[in-house]
């Protein structure tokens, strides 16, 4: 059942990704970045009242202040994480932006280990390995189809990787905190955190970038401007549905499946779908390079999952 939890999550996070890509050529600066995370956060929150009403009603709301916790720290790190993900998203190919999150997985299954005390066979240790390996083919991949990445780009891959790795920490760290409170009631609160933060952030941020920005740009009529909001708002309605689609099947499966087992087969997937995706709607140029890499994905992938010693 976990398998199919994780396979409801990866195709909902395959379709917001598209939406996230499409959008991020419409963000110009921080604040415009901030400001489109929040009112996807806001939409976010009535979908999970939804989702706990059809689970336990209103009254499964009355939570313990450890698991309030727990969400405040879902929410913020996710919330970063979204904001550095539409950034950096500018600065290198959509097909690699999975690949290099890929390094992530170290994070939630090495404190998983230390707190949890799970553990990683000797087969799964050389997945992980081939798993990073493919990781730098796809980021050599990345300069070969795009600009050579720069100081800034890379940093905020790392910032990306270690606030994904930290997010994706809280779904375990719900799970074994709190067994009996629904997946939903967990997500619900997650978002209201991440809404709460985004909209300190946006008060906080003054985006001179943005202001020079629409000042250079030629100015459009009336109709296609009002016809571009439109359409920005469907894009983060989607994105917002399948957002929390994402994260709630993924609470579910990782209450199944250890970390060793959750974050790399997510991961692995999700490079899949996002090659996939790039070639088709980007137009990105698949190369050997990148069919290497995903080859050396595939091999880590059977040792993590189908071969044990």
């Amino acid at each position: 059942m976990g398998y199919l939890f994780l396979s409801v999550s990866l195709l909902s996070n395959a379709t917001k990704g598209f939406f996230a890509k499409t959008i991020s050529t419409k963000t110009s600066g921080l604040k415009s970045a901030v400001l489109t995370n929040f009112i996807r956060m806001l939409i976010c929150i009535p979908l999970g009242l939804v989702f706990v009403l059809f689970d336990g009603g209103i009254s499964a709301l009355n939570v313990s202040v450890d698991l309030l916790l727990i969400a405040a720290f879902a929410g913020i790190t996710t919330c970063t994480m979204l904001i550095i993900w539409l950034l950096a998203v500018q600065k290198s190919a959509y097909s690699a932006m999975d690949a290099f999150l890929s390094v992530s997985i170290l994070v939630p299954i090495l404190l998983s280990c230390i707190f949890y005390k799970e553990t990683v066979t000797l087969s799964q240790g050389i997945g992980l390995a081939l798993l990073l390996g493919a990781v730098i083919l796809m980021s050599l991949y990345t300069n070969q189809i795009k600009q050579k990445l720069g100081l800034s780009a890379i940093l905020l891959l790392v910032a990306m990787s270690l606030f994904n790795g930290l997010a994706d920490f809280s779904y375990k760290l719900f799970n074994h905190r709190a067994p009996d409170v629904p997946a939903s009631v967990f997500n619900f609160y997650i978002y209201t955190f991440s809404a709460i933060a985004l909209l300190i952030v946006s008060l906080c941020l003054k985006d001179k970038k943005a202001v020079e920005a629409t000042k250079d740009a030629e100015p459009l009529s009336a109709n296609k401007e009002k016809d571009l909001d439109k359409r920005k708002l469907i894009y983060i309605a989607v994105m917002a549905a399948t957002q929390f689609c994402y994260s709630y099947f993924k609470t579910l499966a990782a209450s199944r499946l250890s970390s060793v087992e959750l974050f790399p087969l997510q991961q692995g997937l999700s490079i899949t779908l996002s090659l996939l995706m790039a070639a088709v709607f980007f137009k990105e140029k698949v190369k050997p390079l990148c069919i290497i890499g995903l080859v050396v994905l595939f091999v880590g992938l059977l040792f993590l999952n189908v071969i044990t010693f």
